[in-house]
């Protein structure tokens, strides 16, 4: 079940860094100043995609993967191991996720057919006057393959479609003025690709539907999209003024077609009142630089990833302390008074490699098996550096035959065991930096069984 706790972990960690960058966004626009909403919503799209880029996870995963003799090792006990105390916790994490995850999808997807049966009545735009202003609106910004219909059964204009993208009017009598509006403001957001961002931030909350930062996040995503869309037509307009505008944008609401997967030219009063303001202190709109967005989005991204990294880092720590703590508790007895003894190989016993049977390797090695008389059985070689250690668990099953348990260097050779008989245990410190492999070895004339473990 360790893909479980890692699928949970790396969730935690997304969750962990989109909330950080989400954090420094509204701190750049509240303290620092930031106010161009192109650039703040920049900021957002990158903090949208953070909740996707397992950037933190890799980080705290790639250190404990390497390669030893020619095949993948696991260094740390986060990528691989797990005990049964942790088991049953992010199973029921597991199960949490999965039913809030689900729960999310049913009430959007509740919604979005509930839209869906409203645009069931669509029909093609009839009227000339209608049609011949949609397409000299839709020449100048620059916009191809959008339909214009009409339904009876919505209450203000919207836009939906990924693929087959229609503009949608209620059965109203609009002036040329309010279609200019209309037309401009929906087209400005066909010609930014605002509704694959809402799409994929409706994705994006029900993967993380227990942090409440996501809904946040999408509530400003849409609320700077809009008032891109407004600064982008109302400020100099030849048809119409900012109080024209302001007073259509007061006129207009519909809940039953705000959605995800729709944009409308406005969906509630709190949106609509914070654009207005919005136009109303802004005398022009000017877009930064790329090369200012650019740099901003990378800061924001560098300045959220080393907390989040540190926050990851931390957790898998944790857990690894955890399933150190467990293991040692049911499988490693208090040391006993073993002495240490050191020496080199001197050919008296036949050394017989059994690491290759261990693949994947990890950071836990099952020592039980059957040794041959005059046997040392070696077990994996791992890269370890000095202020290591491996710690060795084992029994014999004949009480009375003495045999060994040690490390040794590949490097230089040099061994270091105990021997004893029944039980052993011992933690072998790692004084000097190298590879070491922990072995166990047979110096009767008969065989003897083995149960245990070796820790890296």
């Amino acid at each position: 079940m360790v893909w479980i706790r890692l699928c949970i972990s790396d969730i935690a960690f997304l969750s962990a860094a989109g909330s950080i960058s989400y954090g420094l966004t509204r701190l750049a626009g509240r303290i620092l100043r930031v106010e161009n909403p192109v650039l703040l919503l920049a900021l957002q799209k990158l903090t949208l995609i953070l909740y996707w880029l397992p950037v933190s996870f890799a980080c705290v995963c790639i250190p404990r993967i390497s390669l030893e003799n020619g095949v993948r090792a696991y260094t740390g006990e986060f990528v691989c191991s797990s005990v049964p105390s942790m088991t049953v916790v992010f199973l029921i994490l597991g199960i949490v996720w999965l039913a809030g995850f689900w729960l999310s999808v049913v009430c959007d997807g509740i919604k979005i057919c509930r839209l869906a049966k409203l645009l069931r009545g669509n029909i093609p735009v009839q009227d000339a006057r209608y049609l011949d202003l949609f397409e000299a609106c839709r020449r100048r910004a620059g916009v191809g393959g959008v339909t214009l219909s009409q339904n009876d059964l919505l209450c203000s204009p919207v836009t939906s479609g990924l693929v087959r993208k229609q503009l949608i009017l209620p059965f109203a009598d609009y002036t040329d003025r309010e279609l200019y509006m209309i037309y401009e403001h929906e087209l400005i957001h066909i010609k930014n690709r605002d509704l694959p961002w809402r799409i994929l931030a409706l994705v994006t909350s029900w993967i993380h539907w227990f942090n409440p930062v996501i809904g946040l996040l999408m509530r400003d995503l849409d609320c700077a999209q809009e008032v891109i869309c407004d600064l982008s037509i109302a400020l100099d307009n030849a048809h119409y003024t900012k109080k024209e505008y302001a007073a259509f944008l007061v006129r207009l609401t519909d809940k039953e077609a705000a959605n995800a997967y729709t944009t409308a030219l406005t969906e509630d009063q709190s949106q609509t009142i914070r654009r207005i303001q919005k136009m109303t202190t802004t005398k022009r709109f000017v877009k930064p630089k790329r090369w200012m967005t650019g740099i901003s989005c990378a800061c924001l991204a560098v300045m959220s990833m080393i907390p989040a990294t540190a926050v990851s880092a931390e957790a898998a720590r944790l857990q690894e302390d955890w399933l150190r703590a467990e293991e040692i508790s049911v499988e490693i007895q208090p040391l006993d008074d073993s002495v240490v003894q050191y020496g080199y190989d001197d050919g008296s016993v036949i050394e017989i490699n059994r690491g290759l049977e261990y693949v994947p390797y990890s950071s836990k090695v099952e020592l039980d098996m059957t040794i041959n008389a005059n046997t040392r059985c070696v077990y994996q070689y791992r890269s370890m550096s000095a202020g290591n250690s491996i710690s060795i668990s084992t029994v014999c099953d004949d009480t009375s035959a003495t045999y060994k348990i040690g490390i040794k260097n590949k490097e230089t050779g040099k061994m270091e065991w105990i021997s004893g008989t029944g039980k052993l245990v011992y933690d072998f410190d790692i004084v000097e930096s190298g590879s070491y492999v922990a072995f166990v070895e047979n110096n009767n004339n008969f065989s003897i069984k083995i149960e245990g473990t070796a820790m890296y």
